[in-house]
């Protein structure tokens, strides 16, 4: 064998981390842990996953992050964490340090990972917390990714006062780029439920400042959404006023995917203003001819029990872009359990 290519091979296995590496073909790596792999073989027959316990964690250890990376192998991990006490945990997790980058955009290591952080307490995770702050605007990339978005989330979920706190400051000068991306909704919206209410506050401020770009987005319009069911009664009445204040900007919502809920959950939060909420109707009523013309406006006049405007009765002219609106969104669902 070719010194290069023997030393390439050393490497891997030996596990030791190095820059070129990731120039490599994916599945280079994972070509050369046959003995790893075949670990987890008496487990990828059907039938045989009740076998998966005690005898099975023998393999394991040693052998982590090659099962990690393989379809079959990643279930052998999750079960081991499973059923291990903590320090079978503590162990496989251990095995993870150094490639918390590698594991979040893999499609199978990042299930591990997300299992780690499930089991573990937030003090033994903090490596997990540390890999991500090391890289530039690293939770904001990992929020962006679509298996990454799942890591952040739990963190997010998991993660001590400290942590989170930490995690979402990081998050803050990119969150109106993060809301509007198909895989960082999902963390967008995980924001508003477990920041603390002073930031939680400033999640909102930003919502406020970019409201018309968002609601446009139908990804964004989902962040609204959820800002408008989260935020203190006094801080939802003003993104709902504004949303009203923009012509056109509720029909255009009406058309989205995302943007349709976004509306009747401001209908909803306006019970009790009168005013607001004859402005909020007439809005939709006055394009009520362009809602009617796409699924997402249909299921939105039917929500409010209103009824279009009959041919011909000067109904408004569609906000520009709303009728193509109604074909937006569907960008996270390969996302899948994001």
């Amino acid at each position: 064998m070719a010194f290069p290519t023997l030393a390439l091979q050393q490497s891997i296995h030996n596990g030791s981390h190095k820059q070129w590496k990731h120039f490599l073909p994916c599945d280079f790596e994972r070509s050369y842990r046959s003995k790893a792999l075949s670990a987890a073989a008496p487990f990828r027959m059907a039938g045989n996953e009740a076998a998966i316990g005690a005898d099975a964690n023998r393999h394991v250890l040693g052998n982590v992050w090659s099962l990690a990376c393989d379809a079959a192998g990643c279930r052998v991990v999750q079960a081991a964490l499973e059923d291990g006490d903590d320090k079978m945990r503590r162990l496989i997790a251990k095995e993870l340090e150094g490639r918390i980058w590698e594991a979040l955009e893999c499609p199978h290591a990042n299930h591990v990972l997300q299992r780690c952080i499930i089991l573990l307490r937030p003090s033994e995770m903090h490596f997990v917390f540390d890999e991500l702050h090391a890289r530039l605007r690293g939770p904001t990339v990992a929020s962006q990714h679509k298996f990454g978005c799942r890591i952040v989330k739990r963190l997010l979920e998991g993660g001590s006062h400290d942590q989170v706190r930490r995690l979402v400051a990081a998050l803050l000068p990119d969150f109106s780029t993060i809301a509007a991306h198909p895989y960082g909704t999902f963390v967008a919206q995980h924001l508003l439920y477990h920041a603390e209410e002073d930031q939680q506050a400033a999640i909102l401020s930003e919502v406020s400042a970019t409201l018309p770009e968002l609601c446009k987005n139908s990804h964004g319009a989902a962040v609204v959404q959820v800002a408008l069911s989260q935020g203190e009664p006094s801080q939802t009445m003003a993104l709902c006023r504004s949303i009203i204040g923009v012509p056109g900007l509720l029909a255009h919502m009406g058309c989205c995917r995302h943007g349709c809920p976004a509306v009747i959950e401001l209908v909803g939060a306006l019970e009790g203003e009168h005013q607001d909420l004859q402005r909020a109707r007439s809005e939709i009523v006055g394009h009520g001819a362009v809602l009617s013309d796409c699924r997402h406006g249909r299921k939105l006049l039917a929500a409010l029990e209103l009824a279009a405007p009959a041919a011909g009765a000067g109904s408004k002219a569609a906000p520009r872009g709303a009728a193509q609106t109604a074909n937006i969104g569907g960008g996270e669902a390969s996302n899948g359990g994001a």
